[in-house]
This record gives structure tokens, sequence and C-alpha cells, in this order.
């Protein structure tokens, strides 16, 4: 399958995110681009307010891909049909 080459952010979470330090938001930005390239969950060990985004978070990027995989998988039925068909020119 294919995977997409990002996640999406959203404006909603800069309130959870202005909790953290820049240390701990750097430690969960960075968890999270691992967590989409490899699958890779990090362990956010006595500190608790990452760990949490984190989950909330994943949460997110799973749906995303999710929806990414419903939307590549419908665009491949549709262009086994031919696609969409080709607009008919005026002087046609």
């Amino acid at each position: 399958m294919k995977t997409p080459k990002g996640f999406f952010t959203y404006f909603h979470h800069a309130e959870l995110l202005e909790m953290l330090s820049d240390e701990q938001a750097g430690r969960l930005y960075k968890a999270l681009m691992r967590y989409g390239n490899t699958g890779e969950e990090s362990v956010f060990d006595g500190d608790s307010a990452p760990g949490v985004l984190f989950a909330l978070f994943k949460k997110e990027i799973d749906y995303n891909f999710e929806r990414y995989a419903e939307i590549c998988e419908m665009r491949r039925e549709v262009g086994k049909r031919g696609g969409r068909p080709r607009k008919l020119r005026e002087s046609e």
C-alpha cells in the first residue's frame, strides 16, 4: 500500500502544545514524525504530558492514513473504469 508523505496537523492543537515546554514539544514532534514514517511508538518515561498528547495525535495520524488508503482505493477503482469522461469541446 502506498503511504502518505505526511499528516495533517490542526490549529486547535496549538492550545495543547502551548502547555508544553519547548523541549517537550520538540520531543513530541520528533516522536510524531517517527511514528508517521516508521510506525514506531515513542515512550515518554516520567513525562506524561507529551505521552498523553502523543496518544491523542497518534489516533488522528492513524485516521488520516486510513482515509488516505480509502481515497487511493476509490481512485484506483475509478481508474479501472477509465476515469472521468473527457469533456466535449464546443467545436465537436
